[in-house]
């Protein structure tokens, strides 16, 4: 289904940006609008409603179901994705809680007015790297 799809067995539906409306929930007496719908590049649609009502209660009030949120085929990494590589989320908090360990054990030399060495502060920068790109997704 496509957005325009959604959007017209909905009330009071107002642009809010590119891919993104807002519109009163059809599953409670909304008075202003208070479901917020997104649609991705992917085709992928997002619903949430600032009301309270679950997605699933919004999509029962206009005869639709989850399934109707998705396209038929989503991208596979080969049609444009990237692919992330599968690691363990207890190995990547791992790696963050020792770089976060190596910072504040620089902080403590600095704040007990010890000589920080250049190779120290170079490593700290590279901690601080590591956490941002695994925070943020940046290299």
């Amino acid at each position: 289904m496509s957005a325009e799809q959604l959007l017209s067995r909905l009330d009071r539906v107002r642009s809010t940006g590119s891919g993104r409306w807002i519109a009163c929930c059809p599953a409670h007496e909304d008075r202003s609008p208070s479901l917020s719908i997104r649609e991705l590049a992917d085709g992928r649609i997002l619903l949430h409603d600032f009301g309270g009502c679950g997605t699933d209660d919004v999509l029962s009030a206009i005869g639709l179901t989850m399934a109707d949120l998705f396209p038929d085929r989503l991208p596979t990494p080969d049609r444009g994705f990237r692919r992330s590589p599968k690691i363990p989320a207890s190995d990547i908090l791992a790696a963050l809680a020792y770089e976060s360990y190596l910072i504040s054990i620089i902080a403590m030399q600095v704040a007990d007015k010890r000589e920080v060495s250049d190779a120290d502060f170079t490593r700290l920068a590279l901690a601080a790297r590591r956490i941002g790109s695994a925070a943020y997704g940046q290299d």
